[in-house]
């Protein structure tokens, strides 16, 4: 018999037992203590979390500012059931980043709108319900149909979101898009704010309004679908109209309002997700609550400051 079989057979002796009331004492401690640890931050899957979920947040604050101020603050509800549609599309066609899929369709569907509400003498939102119903209904049957793997997303997922399974592929989706708004934004920003605060002015200056504002809404689309993993088709909405709320809170001009409505964006994710580790809650769900604070505390700063 060898020295390591003796090792093993050897029994396992408590040097020390605590009684009762001191072991109850001892097994509070660490749970007291974690309230104040943020060790966890330091995992690969929390920091592709909090720096998507920021990403994102700013992102939809700044496009919800341009988007509201037009009167369409019930797009992004309706970009999101499209975009429902396309990631099943996605699954449907067993991608493993059925994202690049869902991206151009939810585009596509955005488009597709404003050319109903021209040419079809359609309203914007009577167009959006029938389209995004039938991306809808048809992202529910393709899930039905869709073969079933690990990778696969799942429907409670695609509804309330999940910020924790944003893998690197994900990330550098988040990224890529960012890139591509910013650069949107940039290159066309002044018109953007002409055709939003006058848009027969702006369309009698040359500019054309109907693709600027297609433009607009796929650029939009790209980014609500990569906010699908943030909140889910249910909440995502929310990340487009609170922030944007609050910057027109505290901002006074275009650029102000983005900017307030970006920064309470990006603390609304970070307060959130710390409330969600804490308490358990889930991390979309807890970052919209979040958001809704910072913009009853923004109308309770701007009374104050009135007065």
């Amino acid at each position: 018999m060898s020295h390591a079989t003796e090792v093993n057979r050897r029994p396992k002796v408590r040097t020390h037992r605590e009684p009762p009331g001191e072991r109850s004492a001892s097994w509070k401690r660490p749970v007291a203590s974690s309230a104040l640890e943020l060790g966890y931050l330091g995992i690969p899957i929390f920091q592709r979390a909090l720096l998507a979920g920021s990403v994102l947040a700013a992102l939809l604050a700044l496009l919800g500012v341009l988007v509201t101020a037009r009167g369409l603050a019930y797009v992004g509800d309706g970009l999101s059931h499209a975009a429902f549609g396309g990631i099943a599309l996605g699954i449907f066609m067993g991608l493993r980043t059925p994202l690049l899929v869902a991206i151009p369709f939810t585009a596509l569907a955005a488009m597709a709108i404003g050319s109903l509400r021209r040419r079809g003498g359609l309203r914007s939102d009577v167009a959006m319900a029938m389209l995004f119903a039938v991306c809808f209904a048809v992202g529910i049957i393709l899930l039905k149909k869709a073969r079933r793997t690990e990778s696969t997303f799942d429907p409670e997922q695609l509804l309330f979101g999940n910020i924790l399974l944003v893998g690197a592929d994900d990330l550098w989706v988040v990224l890529g898009i960012a890139a591509m708004t910013i650069a949107f934004v940039a290159f066309a920003w002044t018109r953007l704010a002409y055709a939003t605060f006058d848009e027969e002015l702006a369309r009698l200056s040359g500019i054309e309004v109907g693709r600027l504002e297609s433009a607009l809404l796929a650029v939009l689309a790209a980014v609500v679908v990569a906010a699908i993993r943030l909140a889910g088709v249910v909440l995502v909405s929310a990340f487009l109209v609170i922030p944007a709320a609050g910057g027109r809170v505290l901002g006074r001009t275009l650029a102000g309002v983005a900017g307030w409505g970006m920064l309470s964006g990006v603390v609304g994710v970070a307060l959130g997700f710390l409330v969600a580790h804490r308490l358990e809650w889930p991390e979309g769900a807890s970052i919209v609550l979040a958001l809704a604070m910072l913009f009853v505390l923004a109308v309770a700063f701007r009374r104050l400051r009135r007065s």
